[in-house]
């Protein structure tokens, strides 16, 4: 990243040191005044005493500019019309999983997954969350489509402690502030399942789940390490590696890559499971093609068609390519659809047998 300008520090400084501290974070005056006037009105509405606040004003400048995420200096962040606390040791929501989610909304309103039932006033939906982090994706699944369904059951899951307390903090706080309402007949939960136990998913598999979604660990140990383009320092330096990089014990199946672990889980646990659908997000498009070419020879693939979704699915077509040509081990080539806008991001299996 290129040195700031020292014209441009002192011209900050004049009008702010608040201003100043931010600019190693926002890079040019504009966004560094948005995001003192968001830190402003965060420090108002959360500290009793005003005569602290401009010290904590200061404070929290100097530790955004130092590289912290603007949402654990602010303590939230927006996901569609919900209000997401984010905390230190717990991965923050991004723009691209909030447009994935409601994505996926649309799809199911709509009826474009078979085997969901289509009638008004007597729907009912399973969906299950597999590291859920926040809770961001399972609470805006279930605020989404709490009038679609009249019996929806949303749960979402993860085996750290951090995450779990704050998913249940977020259902809290979102239920206080209006957004979402649970009711008779729909459930929104999150619980302790560990993806890799068999016991944890063989008792998940007494509830019949129609859509199984995940945001797992997907990054290699040398991208964590050292970036390389990929993965920027203060996501490194600020945000849980548990989330990210798969953990060096687990045990990697024949013909996957450590990075891509939990894929192989997660298409296991499909075929147990057996849902109308399933939507990965993955890290990149190298990393898609490796966990398609093995998709192809899974069990569950058969009777089912694939997608890929870019950043934005539901964006117009910006001169990407629009397939994928995958030729897994088996040699038979495989042409998939590809969606959207913006980088390669999702695959989306629905169920065409049922």
């Amino acid at each position: 990243m290129p040195r700031l300008p020292p014209w441009l520090l002192r011209q900050a400084k004049r009008q702010s040191p608040s201003l100043a501290a931010l600019l190693p974070a926002c890079r040019d005056i504009r966004s560094a005044r948005n995001e003192l006037r968001w830190i402003e009105q965060h420090v108002h509405e959360t500290t009793r005493r005003v005569s602290h606040s401009s010290r904590r004003v200061r404070e929290l400048c100097q530790s955004r500019g130092r590289g912290a995420p603007l949402q654990y200096v602010l303590g939230s962040q927006p996901f569609g019309h919900l209000d997401i606390k984010c905390r230190p040791g717990v991965l923050i929501p991004r723009p691209e999983t909030e447009a994935y989610t409601c994505h996926l909304v649309d799809l199911i309103k709509n009826g474009q997954i078979p085997g969901l039932s289509p009638v008004r006033g007597g729907r009912m939906l399973n969906i299950v969350d597999f590291c859920t982090g926040t809770g961001c994706i399972p609470l805006l699944l279930f605020a989404s489509l709490q009038r679609w369904a009249t019996r929806l059951n949303v749960l979402g899951v993860d085996i750290a402690d951090a995450a779990l307390r704050l998913a249940n903090d977020n259902v809290r706080h979102n239920e206080e502030l209006g957004n979402l309402s649970v009711v008779q007949q729909q459930k929104l939960q999150i619980s302790r399942v560990d993806v890799l136990n068999d016991a944890d998913i063989e008792a998940l598999a007494e509830t019949h789940w129609d859509i199984i979604v995940s945001n797992p660990p997907y990054v290699s140990q040398r991208v964590w390490d050292y970036g390389h383009g990929q993965l920027g320092y203060s996501v490194r330096k600020y945000e849980p590696k548990l989330a990210l990089v798969p953990g060096q014990g687990i045990a990697v199946p024949d013909g996957w890559q450590h990075q891509d672990v939990f894929y192989a889980r997660l298409l296991d646990i499909a075929a147990m499971l057996r849902p109308k659908a399933m939507l990965l997000e993955l890290g990149d498009e190298a990393q898609v093609r490796r966990v398609l070419g093995n998709l192809a020879t899974h069990p569950w693939a058969h009777g089912s068609a694939v997608e890929v979704w870019r950043d934005w699915p539901d964006g117009v077509d910006d001169g990407s390519a629009q397939t994928l040509d995958i030729l897994p081990d088996s040699g038979q080539p495989w042409r998939v659809p590809v969606k959207g806008a913006g980088q390669i991001r999702c695959i989306f299996i629905k169920r065409t047998i049922q």
